[in-house]
């Protein structure tokens, strides 16, 4: 449209003309200077000024085209030039036709966009690679840290893309339709992100039946775009699920032990408590009555008269009878036979086992230990004094008046302290313990490699009128170890010179020649003191004397310390007016007497003065057989 402008004279001056170009859409305003514009001259400035060229520009005017001789009209209309010509014969609408025939015969919207080149000649799919790896790099750290809280990848949110498409970081390019634009398309990328409602719910009311498929009680079934368990979901919201199973899963544990813990009453837990101490008392006192009722029968085995043998010949062996006895803890026990020694296990925390009726004052000992295994066992020597307690795990070395070897640990122990000291030791080794009382030195071998001397200073503890004092063999073993014990049953492997079995204490072997024969007709076990001449029977031995034969007080005869012994019988009780006159001759004279008169002799001091003072003023055959040792 040509806008005439005039002066302030009214004389015309220029003519502007509007033009919109297609398919640019863009307008441009033509000036001219004289009044009968053609279309001719349009097409001449549009040249001069757009560089188009003016055989491919055609004028219309609203519907009119508008040849290069016609004017411009003066109508208020805007004049569009069109650039370019369109395809004889037709209407137009090719491309479109294609693209409503193509979605017509059901094909899907291809996303093959690899092949296509940018405006720098690059492939796009070669572009799009390197995006996904640049990527890929920046998020290593990211992908770091979620493997370190356990985080999976189905746990992510899908990758949000230009396209809308997983893995294309790049515009989907204008011919491509669809991507992106359609809630379908939305609704794919938000699939098993949230839990179905009524997967939830027909769950909850019902169990499902054996063989059901996981999408069972929802109405949609495999079509339905929620999650239905664990098992689909994905993205933020399983992270989510799987933090509140945890908090569930730890707020049940919380509860459950709160009830554990306060399930009852307080006075009901202390009366568990106390129920519970007094049963391992009864267990421990069960325990305790076992280990004395096998001492008990031990002892009873223990005595014998001259010429009794206990294999059925007359050796040093037979005549020590079983000499091994439980001290203290769960320890189990085998006496030697003929082809075996005696044999200890331990079946409880740290058990002691030791030589029954040994007290060893002056000499020198040895006796020796097979290793049936080879862990925590503590074999050597105790003293009267010495106290074990399994419940502490206090054994052989661990008190003051023992001392104990343990090749396990390459150790030697006294009063609970361990200094470095010998081999580590394997089943099979034999372990040599050996005492010099005179010398105060303690000291091991291993399968007869002398180890040196563990210990110096060594005293034995006197004796008195409630124990014999002395030292003895002793042995604490862990639950399951197990060793072999030769004191002189069997040929000692390697016994040092000038030392003698533990055995021949046990016997009375080291009494001199003179009185060889005395030494055999008292029973065993012999318990050597300070005087290598003198012999005394143990306060706690419980043993019974056989009366003094013809041969015995000829014997006597010959060995004065012996006859002083026997001598010295209270005949007449008749002087002692009460139990008390007795108590008064001490607790070793009330034994002599009641082993003299053939009468039981153990208990404590009132009950041995009570049992003397029974048989006061009655003849043999009056005596009751309830006081009576057994023959």
């Amino acid at each position: 449209m040509a806008f005439p402008q005039h002066s302030t004279a009214g004389q015309i001056m220029r003519v502007q003309v509007v033009v919109e170009l297609l398919p640019q859409r863009s307008t441009v305003c033509l000036s001219f200077d004289q009044c009968d514009v053609t279309a001719e001259h349009v097409k001449t400035q549009l040249n001069i000024q757009m560089c188009v060229p003016m055989s491919l520009v055609q004028l219309l005017h609203g519907t009119t085209l508008l040849g290069n001789s016609c004017e411009v009209p003066h109508a208020p209309n805007v004049l569009r030039a069109v650039c370019g010509r369109g395809l004889s014969g037709g209407k137009g609408g090719f491309g479109a036709m294609l693209r409503s025939q193509g979605k017509g015969a059901g094909a899907k919207a291809t996303r093959d966009f690899g092949s296509c080149r940018d405006l720098s000649g690059r492939r796009l799919r070669h572009v799009n690679q390197e995006i996904a790896i640049k990527k890929w790099n920046d998020e290593e750290g990211l992908r770091a840290q979620r493997k370190k809280d356990g985080v999976e990848d189905r746990e992510l949110p899908m990758e949000e893309t230009p396209s809308g498409i997983a893995g294309w970081h790049l515009s989907t390019p204008t011919w491509a339709e669809g991507f992106g634009k359609k809630a379908s398309s939305r609704m794919k990328r938000k699939r098993k992100t949230v839990m179905c409602t009524s997967w939830i719910q027909a769950r909850a009311r019902a169990t499902p039946p054996p063989g059901a498929r996981r999408d069972w009680g929802c109405p949609r079934g495999r079509n339905c775009n929620y999650a239905h368990g664990e098992e689909e979901l994905r993205g933020e919201e399983l992270t989510l699920y799987k933090q509140q199973q945890k908090e569930k899963a730890q707020r049940e544990t919380d509860q459950a032990r709160e009830h554990y813990v306060h399930a009852m009453a307080p006075a009901d837990i202390e009366a568990d408590v106390n129920d519970a101490f007094l049963a391992g008392l009864r267990q421990r006192k069960a325990l305790q009555a076992s280990q004395d009722a096998i001492k008990l029968e031990l002892q009873t085995k223990m005595v014998y008269t001259p010429g009794d043998t206990k294999w059925g010949t007359s050796t040093l062996a037979s005549r020590a009878g079983a000499w091994l006895v439980p001290l203290n803890g769960n320890v189990h026990v085998e006496q030697s036979t003929p082809e075996l020694n005696a044999t200890v296990e331990g079946r409880g925390t740290f058990g002691t086992a030791t030589v029954f009726g040994c007290a060893l004052h002056q000499g020198k000992w040895y006796y020796e230990v097979e290793l049936v295994t080879s862990g925590v066992i503590q074999l050597g020597w105790a003293d009267a004094t010495f106290e074990a307690d399994d419940d502490e795990g206090d054994g052989v070395g661990d008190h003051i008046a023992s001392w104990a070897y343990d090749g396990c640990r390459q150790v030697k122990w006294t009063n609970g302290e361990s200094v470095e000291f010998g081999d580590m030791w394997s089943a099979g080794d034999v372990i040599g313990c050996a005492v010099d009382i005179g010398a105060g030195e303690i000291s091991f071998s291993r399968n007869g490699v002398p180890l040196g001397v563990a210990f110096v200073g060594i005293e034995a503890s006197e004796a008195s009128s409630v124990q014999t004092g002395g030292l003895f063999p002793a042995f604490s073993l862990e639950e399951h170890e197990r060793i072999r014990v030769n004191i002189g049953d069997h040929k000692l492997l390697h016994i040092p010179d000038s030392y003698l079995p533990v055995l021949n204490a046990l016997v009375g072997e080291t009494a001199p020649p003179s009185c060889e024969r005395v030494c055999h007709a008292i029973p065993a076990p012999m318990v050597a003191v300070a005087s290598p001449q003198k012999f005394v029977l143990p306060a706690d031995a419980g043993m019974s004397l056989p009366s003094p034969t013809k041969d015995t007080v000829q014997q006597n005869d010959k060995c004065p310390h012996v006859a002083d012994e026997v001598e010295g019988v209270l005949e007449d009780l008749m002087s002692f007016e009460s139990i008390d006159d007795l108590k008064a001759l001490g607790m070793d004279k009330l034994k002599d007497q009641l082993k003299r008169r053939g009468l039981k002799c153990g208990g404590t001091l009132e009950q041995r003065a009570e049992r003397l003072f029974s048989i006061r003023g009655k003849h043999a055959q009056d005596i009751p057989g309830s006081v009576k040792a057994k023959a």
